[in-house]
């Protein structure tokens, strides 16, 4: 007996790596900017402060400026918390994955826009995040391989689509 036997396993197995993949994803980048001093308010501040003078997105521009980098010991700590406990961890484990791939999907989204223009980016890096992270959230890849499989069989289907 095969472990993707069927073309329906075999579609759910191959979301699944992809959900798993864009978790780890996530993962690595939470260490890196760990690592490098992102998270605390001054690190920050100095990140966001390349994105808010390239972006081609007036918008995100003045966001970031007014917004964004004014309250850097709050938003470091958001992007700090939603890029490990809200992104990066429940789809690694395939725990409440739709919810998880919508909050990636409107993370992605700002990123992108953040990041249009910025010098050395290819923009279609945060097109192919924007779409694993849709794809995981609308499949419910979770469901293979994950902890949404179990809480599927232990609970049922839930009223609303969280895992």
């Amino acid at each position: 007996m095969s472990l993707v036997s069927g073309l329906e396993d075999r579609r759910a197995a191959v979301l699944a790596v992809a959900r798993i993949f864009i978790g780890l994803l996530f993962l690595s980048v939470w260490t890196y900017n760990l690592g490098h001093g992102y998270y605390w308010t001054s690190g920050y501040k100095s990140f966001v402060s390349i994105y808010a003078a390239d972006t081609r997105t007036p918008l995100m521009a003045g966001f970031l400026r007014h917004v964004v980098i004014p309250n850097a010991a709050i938003f470091s700590k958001l992007q700090m918390v939603s890029e490990l406990a809200l992104i990066g961890i429940p789809l690694t484990l395939g725990l409440f994955t739709p919810v998880a791939g919508v909050v990636g999907v409107v993370f992605a989204l700002n990123l992108g826009l953040a990041a249009n223009g910025k010098p050395h980016e290819w923009m279609g890096t945060y097109a192919m995040l924007f779409l694993l992270l849709a794809m995981a959230a609308l499949t419910q890849a979770g469901r293979t391989w994950g902890v949404d499989g179990r809480l599927l069989r232990r609970y049922g289907r839930p009223r609303l689509p969280i895992y």
